[in-house]
């Protein structure tokens, strides 16, 4: 439904222009597909599944230590008195709740990290795509990867040309490398 609502604002923006006489030049880019090819952004995807890799391990690790604890508990709970058999299990409900409470800690870690990995490659990918537009001549450019573009004909497709701009600034250090902040914009 957002997707029809964009695509029906764009062309009301461009109605009144075509009525006026003035002619609209429009283009569009496959922002996935460039995220997927884009050299940096690879390494920032590398950069954090590695991490992630990394954060996992220590999710599993304490999930196993858990469940350890839990089935010694769980085999040994008729050697215990009754007052022993509640300190134990109340031990194991800490653990439980320190576990709860990393891995969401992990989850909101994990989702900034991204975000911060991810950021100054988005940024470089519209300045790339506007500085391209511009230079082309184009008054509007669409994602179609966000199902806006139905048909077009390949020569307004700019996506190549966006990803050669973003090589070619990340030649001359105008972007900046996954992990570190902000870009060269």
């Amino acid at each position: 439904m957002r997707k029809v609502v964009l695509a029906l604002v764009c062309l009301g923006l461009f109605v009144p222009a075509c009525v006026l006489g003035v002619e609209a030049k429009i283009g569009y880019v496959n922002a996935t597909q460039i995220f997927e090819q884009y050299s940096l952004a690879k390494d920032a995807q590398q950069a954090y599944e590695k991490e992630m890799t990394d954060l996992n391990a220590q999710v599993t690790e304490m999930e196993k230590e858990l469940q350890a604890i839990s089935d010694s508990l769980e085999a040994r709970k008729y050697l215990f008195s009754e007052e022993r058999l509640k300190e134990k299990k109340a031990e194991l409900e800490k653990r439980q709740q320190d576990y709860v409470r990393f891995r969401q800690d992990a989850e909101m870690k994990a989702a900034r990290r991204n975000e911060e990995l991810t950021k100054p490659i988005v940024q470089a990918i519209e300045a790339a795509a506007r500085k391209v537009a511009e230079k082309e001549g184009f008054d509007l450019l669409l994602d179609s990867s966000a199902g806006i573009v139905v048909y077009s004909k390949p020569e307004i497709d700019l996506t190549d040309k966006v990803l050669q701009a973003l090589e070619e600034a990340k030649q001359t250090g105008e972007t900046s490398q996954p992990g570190q902040a902000g870009g060269g914009q």
